[in-house]
């Protein structure tokens, strides 16, 4: 990690580029606008490869004069392929966690701003509003906005090492913590992620039902909340679509368009995805979206977790979701005696997974249909991969997406609770 010198800028050679000039404007202004009392002691950047949607700062702060008042805060600046929504998505997250679920270990939002210009600074008892004092001519910053936001102690689970015994205590305890938002949080009508409804007001936040439009993790924004289960992944499936169609990287893959728009058509308006049996109006819960080792912090000894971060691409979606992304692309992050044991808890505690409650015929269309979404048109590719590689990637990717079809194809006219085409959960 990288100390930034706020008070004195840096010497030739190493003259800062116009958005380390600006991002040191911005960090001053916000302390002194949010933080009169404090002095800053260090700002440090995480190092590069941790967080790989934005830049992270460390600041640590002390009240001049005061005993034991340090203060630790955590500035989160979006990277430059998002914007102002997911600003106002984990802002909303991390103020549903402490308005319903105090009990999980979440940061608490202080200030935010969506453009690095208008600043919202938020106490227990009031919000404001605030322009900073940026440099003479500087209208457009090199990000999409930031949040500054309480630190929180521990270590990430990722970079720990713990016995059998540890392991499954810090498993349970993660059922837990999840049973508590999936619980507390009340389940919604609409899925997607979460706007700030009360924009720029700040009244009444009570009174309000809440905003849920998009999906960030897909960079999808609709103009229109989504209610339907078989939409939501229509709309997934035409966003990965549009990618293969217009992007240079998959025009061999384009051949796919076919049968996967056929499929749109035909096949998944008729397929059965509601986890439950009976309709339910209120069907979305609450999820992280990135429920993975790096986002879990843990301390102590015997370990405890003390803290959950990142809800950037939380919201309310299927209760099958955040399994689905722990299976597909967070894949093998945890072991599989640490995932099984949280799995477990979760079900004893009364939450529907994949290891016992869902209907197998459910999960598994639900597992082929993300694949499906996510090898249409891979995110990751062409990335570091040329020529030949690239080439057998694309292949392997049209060949996952031709078993998805051919698996979901057979499996609509399936009822639900039939062992007949029942496979393993990955599919």
């Amino acid at each position: 990690m990288e100390e930034l010198d706020l008070d004195r800028p840096p010497t030739p050679p190493h003259q800062p580029t116009a958005g380390v000039r600006i991002l040191r404007q911005e960090i001053l202004s916000i302390l002194q606008h949010g933080f009169p009392d404090y002095e800053i002691v260090s700002v440090v950047q995480s190092a590069p490869g941790k967080s790989y949607n934005n830049r992270i700062y460390f600041l640590k702060l002390r009240r001049p004069g005061a005993v034991q008042s340090e203060l630790g805060l955590v500035l989160k600046v979006n990277g430059r392929f998002f914007g102002p929504n997911k600003v106002q998505n984990e802002v909303s997250c991390l103020r549903l966690l402490e308005k319903h679920s105090p009990s999980v270990p979440a940061p608490r939002a202080l200030a935010w701003s969506e453009d690095g210009h208008l600043a919202t600074f938020q106490t227990p008892f009031a919000r404001r509003s605030c322009l900073l004092d940026m440099p003479t001519g500087c209208n457009k910053l090199d990000h999409g906005g930031w949040i500054l936001m309480t630190k929180l102690p521990g270590t990430p689970l990722a970079d720990t090492d713990f016995n059998e015994t540890g392991a499954t205590n810090l498993a349970h305890q993660l059922g837990d913590i999840v049973t508590s938002w999936r619980t507390e949080i009340p389940a919604q009508s609409c899925c997607g992620n979460i706007r700030l409804w009360e924009h720029g007001n700040g009244q009444n936040e009570a009174e309000e039902p809440l905003i849920i439009e998009g999906a960030l993790h897909m960079g999808i924004d609709t103009s229109h909340p989504i209610t339907d289960i078989n939409e939501y992944y229509q709309i997934k499936l035409e966003s990965s679509l549009s990618k293969l169609e217009t992007s240079d990287t998959f025009g061999r893959s384009r051949y796919l368009a076919t049968p996967i728009r056929k499929f749109i058509h035909d096949v998944l308006p008729k397929l059965d995805l509601c986890p439950y049996e009976r309709p339910q109006p209120k069907k979305y819960v609450f999820t992280h979206y990135d429920l993975s080792p790096r986002n879990i912090l843990i301390a102590g000894e015997p370990p405890r977790i003390v803290g959950i971060v990142d809800f950037e691409f939380g919201g309310f979606f299927p209760a099958v979701e955040e399994f689905l992304n722990d299976f597909i692309s967070n894949k093998g992050n945890f072991t599989n005696e640490f995932y099984n044991s949280y799995l477990r808890r979760l079900e004893e505690n009364g939450i529907a997974t994949p290891d016992a409650t869902f209907d197998p015929i459910i999960w598994n269309r639900s597992y082929w249909l993300e694949t499906l979404v996510l090898r249409t048109a891979p995110w990751d590719l062409p990335g570091a991969y040329q020529g030949d590689e690239l080439e057998k990637q694309l292949r392997d990717a049209e060949s996952d997406v031709a078993l998805m079809l051919e698996k979901l194809n057979v499996s609509h006219s399936t009822p639900r609770g039939t062992q007949a085409a029942r496979e393993s959960y990955l599919g």
